[in-house]
C-alpha cells in the first residue's frame, strides 16, 4: 500500500514539474526531481515487482485524470512520457548493475 501511495505521488510530482520545464539532472532543483525519480522507479521494482518502463506508462493515466484541471499537463504529455522514460531507462540500468553484484 506504501508503495503505491509513493510511485502515485511521484508520478504526480515529476509530470507537474517536467510539465513546467523542469528537468532531472545534477544540480538544483533538478538534483531533486532525479531524487524524486529514481526513489520512485527503486520502489516499483522492489516493492511492487514492476518492469523496466513501468514509471513513464503512467503518464497518460495522470493526463487522463488531471488533464481537464491541468491542460498543461496534456499539452506537454508527450514530453514528460519521454524525460520519465529515457531518466528511467538509464536509472534502470545502474539499478540492475548494483542488484547483480
Amino acid at each position: 500500500d506504501m508503495a503505491y501511495r509513493v510511485v502515485a505521488d511521484h508520478i504526480r510530482t515529476l509530470s507537474f514539474a517536467i510539465a513546467d520545464g523542469a528537468t532531472p539532472s545534477n544540480d538544483g532543483r533538478g538534483y531533486v526531481l532525479r531524487r524524486v525519480l529514481r526513489r520512485a522507479v527503486r520502489y516499483g521494482r522492489q516493492n511492487l515487482g514492476a518492469d523496466l518502463g513501468f514509471f513513464a506508462t503512467l503518464v497518460p493515466k495522470l493526463v487522463e485524470l488531471m488533464g481537464d484541471t491541468f491542460p498543461e499537463l496534456r499539452k506537454n504529455q508527450a514530453h514528460v512520457t519521454a524525460v520519465i522514460k529515457d531518466k528511467e531507462e538509464s536509472f534502470s540500468k545502474t539499478l540492475d548493475k548494483g542488484l547483480i553484484r
